[in-house]
């Protein structure tokens, strides 16, 4: 049990269950709450009786015999806000994973909490990129995601302590993602035909759409931060793959993950950036939806060859449900496409460029 001044953290008892859960409410939007759940070790902030905020943990096996810890959930009531509950939660709840003899303890984050980004860098964690994931527990690394919840938190990235032996590069990071978006917009394909041979057109085609319009993305997203002197780096979602494959599988639609560019630093302030960023994401999402919408012309009202015509097909394929995606869906679970970023700059410009994202998707 920790106390500073009048809060004390402590694990929860029985018949406080119902008031935690309601402070859950209080602090997620309506469809993350769905994913919320309970574990044995629940420790809560109190303040003269009264509690303030929680944090569940979790404890699960790692490869080589080691055992895994997991911040799983912290929230606080929003009138506890500014009393540094988080960081109290965050550091009994590291106290209590080293009680339990845990060689690792993790923590899943979105790209854009800086709150809790800066909660975990400044306590000994940095976040693994896939490559280090893979190096770290080998053929494990799925185990891990299941036990973490890190296979549909799309933009979520999965922190860890002990840090990363060494750099990551965010270059090996890109073209992974594409080479995976790539294989996953052919399967997507192969499904909409019915798994039925399509034209070895598409082997060449799809691939090299994927490539052109996230590297369109990726580079005016860079010019545009070079344009402010923002040193950005680029991060993968991979996450969101599993998802990703499920669809494409299951629906035979292209439900792209193309990963995002963020601050170079790990210690800095959303709504400090957020002009910037907010011109940066609308720099990145143009590309998509004026391509697209481009595409669907000449196709439309263009005297095309065949040939011309297939490819055109290819990129609206990738475009379309990029453009949807990066632009139309601002909430939970797609907060991390330049859509957030926007609508929370310019409300009005995202209405626009919304609309057209969504249009473009019905009508081509």
């Amino acid at each position: 049990m920790t106390q500073a001044s009048n809060i004390t953290i402590r694990p929860m008892q029985a018949g406080e269950k119902k008031t935690v859960h309601g402070i859950m409410r209080q602090s997620f939007p309506l469809i993350q709450q769905w994913f919320f759940s309970w574990t044995p070790n629940v420790l809560v902030a109190e303040r003269d009786g009264q509690l303030l905020g929680a944090t569940v943990l979790k404890l699960f096996p790692l490869p080589g015999g080691r055992k895994g810890g997991l911040v799983y959930w912290v929230f606080t009531a929003p009138e506890a806000r500014g009393l540094g509950l988080g960081q109290r939660l965050v550091e009994a709840a590291l106290r209590f994973f080293e009680e339990q003899g845990c060689d690792e303890i993790m923590a899943c984050v979105e790209g854009f909490n800086t709150s809790s980004n800066k909660l975990f860098a400044t306590r000994g964690f940095s976040i693994l990129s896939p490559g280090q994931q893979f190096r770290r527990y080998g053929n494990r690394v799925f185990s891990v995601w299941v036990s973490a919840f890190h296979f549909i938190d799309i933009g979520h990235f999965l922190w860890a302590r002990p840090a990363a032996e060494r750099p990551d590069s965010p270059t090996l990071q890109w073209w992974g993602s594409v080479v995976a978006n790539a294989l996953i917009a052919l399967l997507a394909l192969w499904r909409g035909s019915g798994f039925h041979g399509f034209d070895p057109l598409a082997c060449l085609a799809l691939p090299l759409m994927v490539i052109f319009f996230f590297g369109l993305r990726d580079l005016a997203m860079r010019f545009s931060a070079r344009r402010y002197g923002l040193a950005l780096r680029y991060r993968a979602w991979e996450s969101g793959l599993p998802l990703s494959l499920a669809i494409a599988l299951g629906a035979g639609r292209l439900f792209p993950m193309p990963g995002a560019v963020y601050p170079a630093s790990d210690r800095w302030r959303y709504h400090d950036l957020l002009p910037r960023l907010g011109s940066i994401a609308l720099a990145g999402a143009l590309p998509a939806l004026a391509l697209t919408w481009g595409a669907w012309a000449l196709s439309r009202f263009g005297a095309l060859p065949p040939g011309i015509e297939a490819w055109l097909d290819f990129a609206m394929f990738v475009g379309k449900p990029l453009a949807l995606f990066d632009i139309a869906l601002p909430f939970f679970p797609f907060a991390s496409f330049n859509g957030r970023r926007i609508w929370d700059r310019n409300r009005v410009v995202w209405a626009v460029l919304a609309v057209a994202a969504v249009a473009v998707f019905f009508v081509a």
